[in-house]
């Protein structure tokens, strides 16, 4: 008979063995990445230097100023009274709330998150609010959407409008969807810094964001080009369009399919977010525990509510 001392002991031992096998496996498929990186030397110059047009050609021009300018508004406190009763009864939450929701849809991802995210860090939302405005409150940035998609893609801004609808539709029936979980948002007075010094914190958070993003999309190219080589070519189309959003919407407008299917999935691929876009989230988020499996069962259901939308509008 074992003791309850000698159960902990061979339960702790069988926990330290799990993680080591797993490190173990974390670095087999690292040196199988590298040595991949070794053998299609070709393919994976040609996803950098994909990655890196797609980033300064169709990324930076719709989303950095637009992303300064709202950090801006943000640091001098525009956002702070923002108040809607009717959406807070809709919507099961509490205080200005309705500045958090705007804060997260003009941002966008990641920056909306990681805002979110320090705001339940600093009191101003509670935990369980905080994990309902993360999981729901996901969107891609206006700029991205209606002047990278629509002006520059589809040489439309009003497909671009159209299509930021779905997004912001599709978000707001995920937010009546999980209204069980109340959000409290509490606003926190203080001085707010001077127009220069804001100004300034905007431009260096933005270009942050806007690197990071760069760094996320080449790294999943250049991993999802080298998985490219060892599967199958029927199954590349599915692997390139859940992997990273911006590749994925400008892959889906060149498909040979009608306009209102391409329009359709390119709605749901911008309310997904792609893989890459997740990775970037929950790399960066420090207080708020949102398990991953709700976080990617509430992409898969906005993008399902964006694909019936965009069916009606187009």
């Amino acid at each position: 008979m074992f003791s309850k001392n000698d159960e902990i002991l061979l339960i702790e031992r069988h926990t330290l063995e799990m993680v080591i096998d797993m490190r173990r496996l974390e670095h087999l498929l690292l040196f199988s990445l590298l040595a991949l990186l070794l053998l299609f030397g070709r393919d994976v110059s040609e996803s950098v230097r994909t990655s890196l047009q797609i980033w300064w050609n169709t990324l930076l021009p719709g989303m950095f100023v637009p992303m300064i300018l709202i950090r801006f508004l943000h640091a001098r406190q525009g956002f702070d009274h923002l108040y809607s009763n009717l959406f807070n009864r809709l919507l099961h939450m509490e205080g200005n709330a309705f500045a958090y929701v705007m804060c997260a849809l003009l941002l966008g991802f990641p920056g909306g998150s990681l805002f979110l995210d320090e705001a339940g860090e600093q009191g101003r939302l509670n935990d369980t609010g905080c994990q309902r405005l993360i999981a729901c409150c996901c969107f891609p940035t206006p700029g991205f959407v209606i002047l990278s998609v629509g002006s520059s893609l589809y040489g439309d801004s009003a497909i671009g409008w159209k299509l930021y609808l779905c997004v912001i539709a599709s978000g707001l029936v995920l937010l009546m969807l999980s209204r069980r979980h109340v959000v409290c948002a509490s606003s926190i007075l203080h001085t707010p810094p001077s127009f220069f010094s804001a100004l300034t914190q905007a431009i260096w958070d933005s270009a942050r964001s806007m690197l990071l993003i760069g760094v996320y999309l080449l790294l999943f190219l250049v991993i999802a080009s080298l998985i490219e080589q060892l599967l199958p070519a029927a199954c590349t189309l599915p692997l390139q369009l859940l992997f990273e959003f911006s590749s994925a919407v400008l892959l889906c407008a060149r498909l040979s399919c009608a306009l209102k299917l391409r329009l359709m999935l390119t709605a749901a691929l911008l309310s997904f977010g792609g893989l890459c876009v997740h990775l970037q989230i929950f790399s960066a988020l420090r207080h708020c525990a949102l398990p991953y499996a709700s976080f990617l069962k509430a992409r898969i259901l906005q993008a399902f509510f964006a694909l019936c939308i965009a069916a009606l509008i187009f």
